[in-house]
Order: C-alpha cells, then structure tokens, then sequence
C-alpha cells in the first residue's frame, strides 16, 4: 500500500475558517470517504494532513472559530507539500511581515523542497516571499489591485479558477473563496488519481464551476485615490455611460487634455479610460440581466451599444459568459426556488 503524501496545512490567525477546514476535511476523505459510504473496500487515505500553526495551544481565526493546531512551525519540516489556505487580510494594504511569522516558515520549507500551493488570498504570502515571481498565478478577484502595486512580478489572472505551471511539481495557486475545491480536486487528481478525485467529488457534490473565475467577479473595483479631475469624470461617467464619445466628454469634464488626462487615469483606477468605459458598461449590463426580464438586444442598447452581436462578443470575453448563460447563473430565476 503507498504511504499517503504528508500535507501540512497552515493554521494561523488570519486562516479563513472555510477554507481551513473545507480543504482540511476534504483531503483527508481522498481515498477513505467513498470506501466507507460506499464501497466497503479498504480505505487507503492519499493525504496524511496535519495542521500546522505558531502554537498549540487554542486560538481563533478570521471569523472567531477556534483552531486547535496539531503541531508547530519548528517542528513541521517533514511534508512533500504545504497548504496556504484562504486568509482574512486588507485588500488594500502590504502585510507587515513581522505580523506573520508564518512567512519566515514557509520560506524555510520553500527552500528545503516542498510544494508550496495557496487557496484564494493565501497566495499574498506566496507572492510576499516570492515563488510567484514572473509565474502566472491567481487569488480572490477583490484583490487584483493589491497584487498589481505590490507585487508587480506576479503575472496575475484573475480570470482563471487555478494556475500551475506543472501538474507534478511547482506553485499551484486556485482562485477565491469556495475557488479552494479547485485546489483540493488538483491535489487529489495529481497524488491519488482522477478516479479518487472524482469519488471526492461525488461524495463531496463539488459542481465543476469550470476553469474560469471571471463569470464571479466584478469588472470595476473602487481603489481610492486622490486625483479629484479623475473622479469627477469618474462620477460623470457613472450617469452618462451610455454616451457616443465617453471618452472625450470624460476628458472635458476632468479639464485636462486628452494625453495627461489617459495617462492620469490609468494612474488612478489602473485602467485605461476606454477599459473603464466597458467595465462600467458591462457591469451596469450584468445588473440588469441579473434583476430584470428585459431582452439581451435591449440591455446592450440600454448600456450603450447599438450592434447586439457586437455587445455579445465584449460581453463573452470580458466575463466567460454570453449574457444569456450569465443570466442563467445570476439571474432571478434561480433563486426563486428558495422562496
């Protein structure tokens, strides 16, 4: 029988709790769950996990739930492969590394050979040590901007629901919140086989949600700054943005001309004008097939374009999905049944 592949998962103060314990519970089934329910056969278990933390004596995490770590960051240098979770941190500020001793850990089993993996926000850590150095890497949608400042180096695509550069060795990194399944069905596929995955997922009721993470997030994230010519075309913008020329009228408001006020812009929102005139288009569009019955052609008009093909085409490839599907999976109609 072949030994199960030791997994130290990393328990601090910061770990969100369902992240934790959703991958926690989830590879410690691979290989035993479907054997019990199921089967009947011998259980053999692929992952050995044990939670990792600074202590072992009780303390909460993120959202208060208290975490009882199996052992300590000195005495865990033994696993093939080390689990970041997701973790509550600020999407706007750098982390101070002398508030996540964790760090210093996980650099240490980094060198030493381990598989280094994070779920959601857990790459932050990954990326403030560096292993995501010029890697294509992914995390929560809401933190694109901190990644963008602070670790430029990160080739960072939020559209996709998980990233790696080789199955069997490397940084793997899968997008946010619940984006920890992706994570848990990638390590169960690539250390105990598709079938057992797919028993995972069976028992488990994982849905493929798909490779990609852009159909969940938003196009437009309100970063602060300071520049007000900006924001008050910004603030323009947001009554007028079904408008022919946008861009220019954006520009005449703001005051500046046409150059400083692109080169500004992007500065100040990390987009360029007419990248934010979609966005904004697009998510005023998401809105409407998210809470009305009204036709695809009319929205797109509504949002500003008068070509239906043409708003279709955008409108798949700035999201994943044709404004149909998206209806299909926001829409209204799927949560009538709950009322």
């Amino acid at each position: 029988m072949k030994a199960p592949a030791r997994i130290d998962l990393l328990a601090t103060p910061d770990a969100s709790a369902s992240s934790l314990f959703g991958l926690y519970d989830t590879l410690v089934a691979a290989g035993r769950d479907w054997e019990v329910l199921v089967s009947g056969e011998v259980a053999q278990p692929v992952f050995d996990v044990r939670l990792v933390g600074p202590t072992k004596d009780m303390f909460a995490c993120g959202n208060g739930l208290r975490i009882l770590p199996d052992t300590i960051f000195d005495c865990a240098d033994d696993a093939q492969i080390v689990v970041v979770p997701g973790l509550t941190l600020s999407p706007s500020a750098r982390l101070n590394r002398s508030d996540h001793p964790a760090l210093d850990w996980l650099t240490g089993q980094a060198r030493r050979g381990a598989r280094v993996v994070s779920a959601c926000t857990g790459a932050i850590y990954l990326a403030e040590i560096g292993l995501l150095d010029r890697v294509d890497a992914t995390t929560h949608w809401a933190f694109g901007d901190l990644f963008r400042r602070f670790y430029p180096k990160v080739r960072l695509r939020l559209d996709r629901g998980i990233c790696f550069d080789q199955a069997d060795r490397g940084v793997v990194t899968s997008g946010g919140t619940t984006g920890w399944q992706e994570l848990a069905l990638f390590l169960i596929t690539n250390y105990g086989g598709a079938q057992r995955a797919a028993k995972t997922a069976k028992v488990w009721l994982m849905a493929d949600r798909g490779e990609l993470q852009a159909p969940f997030s938003t196009l437009i994230q309100t970063s602060p700054h300071a520049d007000r010519a900006i924001a008050a075309a910004q603030a323009w913008l947001g009554d007028n943005y079904a408008c022919a020329q946008p861009v220019a009228e954006m520009a005449a408001v703001s005051g500046l001309p046409s150059t400083s006020f692109a080169r500004r812009f992007r500065v100040a929102t990390g987009l360029s004008p007419m990248g934010y005139v979609q966005a904004l288009r697009l998510e005023e569009a998401k809105q409407m097939l998210e809470t009305t019955d009204t036709p695809v052609a009319e929205i797109g008009e509504a949002v500003g374009y008068s070509d239906t093909g043409s708003f279709r085409k955008l409108f798949k490839r700035r999201t994943g999905l044709t404004p149909a599907d998206h209806r299909r999976m926001f829409g209204k109609a799927r949560f009538a049944r709950y009322r």
